[in-house]
């Protein structure tokens, strides 16, 4: 069936009514774990180009995908102009289309071979010969002309973008939806290019009737009309079949969103994170960070991370050459290891199967070998003792000091744990309510809190929990308003008792010199377990950044005042002993408490510095007592992640060992040796089966009771201790 005129018309005024109201839209099916988007580990795209119509082989294309034992396939066939012989008025076909149906040959190339089919849109941008019948489809900037950017790139000619407030997402958008599904036999559809995570400034008409596009009331407009609209297409496409899935383009990172992204996806089966490649000077563990985040949003529904195998290198994109196999490696890696589903992404026909056969090479054995062993893949709950928490409301409305970043801390505080093998969790601001299952939470620089989360916090600690928590933490309320004190500053016994920056200011009398940058802190107790393992000293490298603090009774570690850098005879402390805390710590029952004055994980992060990287894991340590239930001894920069899975088990071990690790692409894999391993487990179950999956070769082990030991013989890039009981 196709739409004929009066069918578009029928179709476009509904959605008319639809979105005059733009009222919340009813919900989607109930999301049961059951249906089968909730199970896929593994789904792959080639972004086909128009040309690729005049030859592709579709077969071919088919055989790779049952090949690589992919479980459903993105197909780009609906974007700014159509692969197949569409009736929608305004929706253009291919130049080289000539009659042909391409999304048809897909459907049914994927469907034989039993691959789930998902149809990719494009509905951010559109052909700009439908202007003079659709001026309102369109994003104008300030002079009222067409957008024909996206981001830092220009679009081809002949294409705009489009504006989610305009008949375009409201009329046009379902009206291509509903014929696509008339025609074919599909399983889910995907808007590429929208809603995104970020606010997208547009003055058309529409727009301007909403407000200045930099305001909070535009914002918000901004995220009711995404979910509104995100409800829309879900239900158009599961108007026939509850099974059937809607999902936008998404991401955000440790920052977080200009979106609510949890009242976004509240009702979805899936989240995808577009996030192709590490972004210029990026550590290399941040598509973990991706997934562990998306996780966090979705709370046990799948996270796809999508990855490029052409080459991107920070800014700098080469769309038509295959990108560094050791790079797209290492982020299936980190997918797999921390729950996701892989979204293996390359682009043409003729690029990849002609041009540069490399590009779908890449990837191929990875998603070859995780198919083989699917089943450790699907994980029923973390072993990790330990939580850390991103805040992204804080991270947007938080100031920070001169020359940091918000996020410098929680980037931090994740390199440190990633360096020191302790395995945690990575959980939302908006999630203070469940943190019963941790020993300890880590609250790095959370500066914004609200007194709800607060009283969350210290609910926890009656409960037996640890804390830790750093500079600016709760100093400022859910809006960002300062406070004239600590949320949690009843719960440590302490109080502010300054300004950060006081402790930038020039020194006395020292008005030639600068004051500098960096404290020292003074060890006035090295026997204490967080200070034992700084030998050979009284002082360490100390944060860029403090707050002073009143607390009572002595500190195992104060601030030493800053002194000028230069000229060297003048480069001494004039006031080495304070009494101004650079740690509180604090015991209530069986909990254990810590708080750092300064941004010490944000400084580390900034800097590398080892005393400050040993502080924050000492300090970790002490709270963590002997409750980590999993640890690593051996070589190598790694991430630990550990699960329960299915069958039993799994231990996944990442392997960031290399030059590479914080800056650029991989370009190949360093290995390492024997780690040795010690887990304790939740049940004291005998583990009947034990595999190194990567290796694909039995491993020995020993279980008493709980406690389970054994040696991993080397880690290339990435290896799984997967455990049947």
């Amino acid at each position: 069936m196709t739409l004929d005129r009066r069918d578009f018309m029928a179709v476009a005024s509904a959605a008319t009514v639809l979105a005059s109201t733009n009222d919340a839209k009813s919900a989607p099916a109930k999301i049961l774990p059951t249906m089968w988007h909730q199970s896929v580990k593994r789904v792959c795209q080639v972004n086909l180009n128009e040309k690729d119509i005049l030859d592709m082989d579709v077969e071919a294309w088919g055989d790779l995908l049952a090949e690589t034992s992919m479980q459903a396939v993105y197909i780009n066939v609906a974007g700014s102009l159509s692969f197949y012989p569409s009736k929608v008025p305004d929706f253009y076909p291919s130049q080289f289309l000539h009659g042909r149906d391409l999304t048809g040959e897909c459907v049914a190339a994927a469907k034989k071979r039993g691959i789930r089919v998902i149809i990719r849109f494009s509905p951010d941008i559109a052909q700009i010969r439908a202007e003079p019948k659709h001026p309102g489809w369109f994003r104008r900037d300030k002079s009222g002309a067409l957008v024909t950017g996206r981001g830092a790139t220009t679009l081809p000619p002949g294409y705009a973008q489009t504006c989610q407030f305009t008949q375009y997402y409201t009329e046009q958008i379902p009206a291509i939806m509903d014929e696509i599904l008339s025609r074919y036999d599909i399983d889910g559809m995907y808007t590429n290019g929208w809603p995104n995570t970020t606010v997208v400034p547009c003055y058309c008409e529409a727009c301007k009737k909403i407000g200045d596009p930099a305001s909070g009331e535009y914002k918000k407009a901004y995220s009711d009309r995404a979910v509104y609209l995100w409800n829309m297409y879900t239900e158009i496409v599961q108007k026939t079949r509850k099974d059937r899935l809607f999902t936008g383009n998404l991401g955000g990172g440790l920052r977080g969103a200009e979106l609510d992204l949890m009242a976004l996806t509240k009702d979805t089966a899936w989240f995808i994170a577009d996030y192709q490649a590490r972004p210029a000077g990026a550590p290399a563990w941040d598509a973990a960070q991706q997934v562990r985040i998306g996780n966090a949003i979705m709370k046990g529904r799948p996270v796809q991370l999508c990855t490029a195998t052409y080459l991107r290198a920070g800014d700098i994109v080469w769309r038509q050459g295959a990108g560094n196999p050791a790079e797209v490696e290492t982020r299936a890696a980190q997918c797999f290891a921390t729950g996701g589903c892989f979204y293996w992404h390359w682009l043409g026909w003729h690029q990849s199967f002609v041009e540069d056969r490399r590009l779908h090479e890449i990837g191929r054995e990875m998603m070859k070998w995780q198919a083989r062993h699917d089943a450790h893949f699907h994980t029923t709950g973390s072993l990790a003792k330990v939580a850390l928490v991103a805040a992204p409301n804080s991270n947007r409305l938080y100031k920070a000091p001169e020359a940091t970043q918000a996020t410098d801390s929680v980037q931090g505080a994740y390199a440190a744990l990633i360096d020191a093998r302790i395995p945690f969790d990575l959980i939302l601001e908006s999630d203070l309510g469940n943190l019963a299952r941790y020993k300890v939470v880590v609250l790095p620089n959370v500066a914004c809190l609200s007194d709800a989360q607060a009283a969350q916090i210290m609910a926890y600690v009656k409960n037996g929990g640890s804390l830790l928590t750093s500079f600016e933490t709760g100093l400022y309320d859910e809006n960002g308003k300062p406070r004239a004190d600590f949320a949690l500053a009843s719960l440590f016994d302490m109080h502010k008792a300054g300004e950060r920056g006081d402790s930038h200011k020039p020194l006395p009398g020292a008005a030639p010199y600068p004051a500098t940058a960096i404290h020292f802190q003074v060890l006035e107790e090295p026997t204490h377990p967080i200070t034992a393992g700084f030998r050979n000293t009284t002082r360490i490298l100390g944060p860029n950044w403090t707050i002073p603090i009143q607390a009572p009774g002595k500190a195992i570690m104060t601030l030493m005042d800053p002194y000028p850098g230069y000229p060297t005879e003048q480069a001494y402390s004039r006031f080495p002993h304070t009494d101004k805390p650079a740690i509180v710590l604090r015991e209530i029952g069986s909990a254990r408490l810590a708080h750092l004055a300064g941004d010490v994980e944000g400084t580390y992060y900034r800097t590398d510095s080892n005393d400050l990287g040993e502080l924050f894991v000492a300090t970790l340590r002490w709270l963590i007592r002997d409750g980590q239930a999993i640890t690593v001894e051996g070589d190598g920069l790694m991430e630990i992640v550990g699960w329960q899975t299915r069958p039993g088990y799994a231990l996944h071990l990442v392997n960031y060992t290399n030059p590479a690790a914080e800056k650029g692409v991989f370009r190949r894999h360093y290995g390492v040796g024997a780690q040795t391993v010690r887990m304790m487990l939740p049940s004291d179950a005998p583990i009947k089966k034990a595999t190194l999956l990567r290796a694909e070769a039995p491993l020995p082990f020993a279980q008493n009771g709980r406690e389970l030991t054994f040696t991993v013989p080397a880690v290339r890039d990435y290896e799984v201790a997967a455990f049947e009981v």
